[in-house]
């Protein structure tokens, strides 16, 4: 019969992307992971990897082998997390996904908090704008928003928040340009564009009093795909911009930035946590979990600020 540790070390080196990397992430010698896995060929009569000197390519069959030994694997972790919801304290490995203003104004604070009463627990924050694959990176919690329903067989979006974005500038621009009365009024005014580049930037979705959604398309000044840099760029008055809540919630508290068209509200999204339906959730993903759930709720309305 195979031995089982080494078809989870296989599939720590196919997630992994190779000897080295999962060398660095599980801490086993490079040396002895080749060896394993070439006792397992040897096991199995197959070769799981075609190797060289600048290549590491899985083979048909080794794909095939993997998605059993990613099962155990899942299976292995469903047991710990009975064993430590038996113990009661929180344990274990957790992998998030957000965006990078999530991450820095909420998500950082929270999980640091969290980390100080649970120490067992082991949290990684990847914060990227990117879309991740939540099974093949393993990722337990990815946190989203969208203005539609979020559906996958195969991904669970549990809706925790409703987000807003806010278009908003410095007190020194408006009192340069006058207040805009309506959406026609963008135009005269400069802008701050969140995107890629120039064919890339996304539109200011408004709603009117009747509920109807106008697009706005800003021609921009500046165009960046992180959120705190644009942010930064409007308290110096360099432009209109449209911004989430989170990222302006305290430069509209203390007047730093003023809210431009309040009759015409952004448009709301909805925030998700989401987790793969097939794995199982350990304690420590549970409590983090209910973590986002609960700070989540206390999140003032936006709009309050």
């Amino acid at each position: 019969m195979e031995d089982l540790n080494d078809l989870l070390l296989f599939a720590r080196v196919v997630e992994a992307g190779g000897f080295s990397a999962a060398e660095r992430e599980t801490g086993t010698p490079k040396s002895r992971l080749s060896r394993r896995v070439g006792a397992l060929e040897k096991q199995l009569g197959v070769r799981l990897i075609q190797r060289s000197a600048h290549r590491f390519q899985v083979t048909d069959v080794g794909e095939r082998v993997y998605r059993h030994a990613r099962s155990m694997a899942d299976e292995a972790q469903a047991v710990r997390a009975t064993v430590d919801e038996t113990l009661g304290e929180p344990a274990g490995p957790v992998r998030i996904s957000a965006s990078p203003v999530s991450g820095e104004l909420l998500l950082g604070g929270w999980l640091g908090e969290f980390s100080l009463r649970h120490p067992k627990v082991r949290i990684t924050l990847d914060l990227s704008n990117r879309f991740v694959d939540l099974l093949g990176e393993r990722i337990d919690l990815a946190i989203r928003y969208a203005s539609q329903p979020l559906a996958s067989a195969d991904i669970v979006a549990r809706p925790i928040g409703v987000g807003r974005m806010e278009l908003v500038g410095a007190p020194s621009l408006l009192a340069a340009h006058g207040e805009p009365t309506e959406p026609a009024d963008l135009h005269r005014f400069p802008a701050l564009g969140q995107g890629g580049g120039p064919d890339s930037v996304r539109p200011w979705a408004l709603i009117d009093a009747d509920g109807r959604t106008l697009l706005h398309h800003p021609q921009p000044l500046l165009i960046s795909d992180n959120y705190q840099a644009l942010r930064e760029a409007a308290l110096r008055g360099a432009g209109l911009v449209q911004l989430p809540i989170e990222a302006c919630r305290d430069a509209l508290a203390d007047g730093r930035l003023r809210r431009v068209l309040p009759a015409w509200p952004s448009l709301a999204t909805q925030a998700y946590v989401l987790y793969p339906s097939r794995k199982g959730m350990s304690s420590a993903v549970r409590a983090v979990l209910a973590l986002l759930e609960t700070k989540y709720r206390e999140l003032e309305p936006p709009g309050a600020a």
